[in-house]
């Protein structure tokens, strides 16, 4: 039983981690990414994850810059410590190796929230995406909700739609040991997760401005 209460958990939080990864945030702690060099105003450790980049944080003032090899940042933002966790919180960034905004939004303790907008690499607007917060039992968590647009690399709209969010039940198949015979049993565990789902109208849109068909959802 306990194996499987912990295959549970795990699942759930695994899915909740991917739904909020935007932007990369590699450091844990200074206990787990190891130092390199520090100064006064910063200290750069090693990433967590790609060990190949590195992480520069600014404790006094909550920043961190995540840097590669080459010097490049590829990821910016601020940041804060809660319940033994550092957490990505305001104004975030990532960018291309040209230097260049690949994506720029806000979170709130970890989670993304309000607009999100993403670009392609020559500087154009490619989506702009709304986040709205929800509070489960399981504690307050965000998915994509509300306006949504895509864009041609021309600048001319692609897709104008909207997204709500919806709690759909999903099906996990985990693998216990059976707790009689020991052997190993299949399991399928029904749970509610919180997903984005098209609502309303949606249009999409040829290069020329034509419009090419619409959905009423």
């Amino acid at each position: 039983m306990k194996g499987w209460l912990l295959s549970v958990v795990f699942l759930m939080c695994a899915s909740l981690l991917h739904a909020q990864v935007l932007i990369p945030f590699e450091y844990t702690s200074e206990e787990d990414n190891r130092l390199i060099r520090e100064n006064d105003s910063f200290k750069v450790f090693v990433a967590t994850g790609d060990t190949s980049n590195s992480v520069c944080i600014s404790e006094e003032y909550s920043l961190y810059r995540l840097v590669s090899k080459s010097g490049r940042t590829i990821a910016s933002g601020a940041f804060i410590f809660e319940s033994d966790k550092y957490l990505q919180d305001g104004k975030w960034a990532a960018f291309y190796e040209n230097g260049r905004i690949r994506m720029t939004g806000y979170f709130q303790r970890g989670i993304p929230v309000g607009t999100w907008q993403e670009f392609n690499k020559n500087g154009g607007l490619k989506t702009v995406s709304n986040y709205g917060l929800f509070v489960q039992s399981t504690g307050v968590t965000s998915c994509l909700s509300g306006t949504y647009q895509e864009y041609y690399n021309s600048g001319k709209l692609k897709i104008n739609g909207f997204y709500a969010g919806s709690l759909v039940t999903v099906h996990d198949t985990v693998t216990v040991a059976d707790p009689v015979t020991g052997q190993d049993v299949i399991k399928v565990i029904n749970r509610k997760k919180l997903t984005a789902v098209k609502s309303g109208r949606w249009e999409y849109f040829e290069e020329n401005g034509d419009l090419e068909k619409k959905e009423d959802l």
